[in-house]
């Protein structure tokens, strides 16, 4: 179901029509997972922070309303790729920590409820989508479950 309505509303918003292949589902033991994947040509926050770009706040916000239609707790995840990058006391811990916290705040402003949610964490480049080049953009992602009600 919320498969069906986030792909609506990617298609008929013709300014995220071509953010449609960053959204990927994924059935985990725990629940729905929806993974809000970057590629070489789309990045969801600047260098280094967890302010999302205008696109990337856009398709949070669709992804968002779609699953306030259902009651299920949420997890949310924040990823990074393995490079490191000059400047500040940051690192992809904190960084990865920062962005999740960043899909919490932008699925609240959004309507979801802060109850809802279960668990808000950053796992830096320790589970990369593309274990065989963990310099692939594809690792920086935003990871949220809906989590089955038992869980």
């Amino acid at each position: 179901m919320v498969e069906r309505i986030i792909a609506a509303r990617l298609a008929g918003d013709p300014t995220l029509k071509g953010l449609k292949d960053q959204i990927r589902f994924v059935r985990t033991h725990d629940g729905m997972r929806i993974d809000m994947v970057e590629r070489a040509d789309f990045s969801m926050f600047g260098m280094g922070n967890s302010v999302f770009s205008p696109e990337a706040l856009a398709m949070v916000h669709t992804v968002a309303k779609a699953v306030d239609s259902t009651p299920n707790r949420l997890t949310v995840r924040g990823h990074t790729d393995s490079r490191a990058y000059a400047g500040g006391s940051a690192n992809n811990w904190t960084l990865s920590s920062a962005r999740a916290d960043a899909t919490r705040r932008a699925f609240s402003a959004s309507g979801i409820d802060e109850r809802r949610f279960r668990r808000i964490e950053g796992v830096a480049d320790t589970d990369p989508f593309n274990p065989d080049d963990r310099a692939d953009p594809r690792n920086r992602r935003i990871s949220v479950t809906l989590l089955y009600n038992n869980a």
